[in-house]
């Protein structure tokens, strides 16, 4: 009786084909699931800009009634000034305008400030440079609308927030346009 046995050889790695059958279905997995992620992430992104501009505007309305004076809301890339020639997408800030000139003077109080968004996210607002809130919450400005838009103008991917005359904010859904 011989003692000496051949123990089983068993393969423990994967083979050329299987490596590349592996390979193949990761490429086409990631092919099909990355413009999904890119998707949700800047929709995800706007979203967020957009739940913070709406606060910004709750906040602004609810400053002119507590205050009972005019709450100015503007766009402003320097986040100290209103500035007419900046984009809304540079940044915005809120502050108490007690005289209703749209300037930050020295007796009015910047309340809150919004730096520039993201590249690629763009804001328009359709009726200027700012709006006000008086001391009753309506606005002293036009009703308007918001439009958040990614860089590439993707319409599934825009948002919006529309303000009515009595300052009432609400987040806009149909149909939005992008520049």
């Amino acid at each position: 009786m011989n003692s000496h046995t051949v123990p089983d050889k068993k393969n423990h790695g994967f083979t050329l084909i299987e490596l590349m059958v592996t390979v193949a279905v990761a490429i086409i997995l990631l092919t099909v699931g990355i413009p999904s992620l890119l998707s949700m992430i800047s929709s995800s992104a706007i979203t967020g800009y957009m739940d913070a501009l709406h606060g910004d505007l709750a906040l602004a309305r609810s400053q002119a009634i507590v205050e009972k004076t005019t709450v100015t809301l503007c766009k402003s890339a320097a986040l100290v000034a209103c500035e007419p020639a900046a984009s809304w997408s540079d940044g915005w800030i809120v502050f108490t305008d007690l005289d209703a000139d749209q300037v930050v003077d020295a007796e009015d109080r910047i309340i809150r400030v919004h730096e520039a968004l993201s590249t690629g996210v763009t804001l328009k607002y359709n009726q200027g440079a700012y709006l006000q809130y008086g001391y009753k919450g309506a606005l002293d400005s036009s009703a308007g609308s918001y439009t958040y838009c990614p860089s590439d103008n993707d319409l599934t991917l825009a948002q919006g927030i529309t303000i009515a005359s009595t300052g009432r904010v609400r987040k806009t859904s149909g149909v939005l346009t992008c520049p």
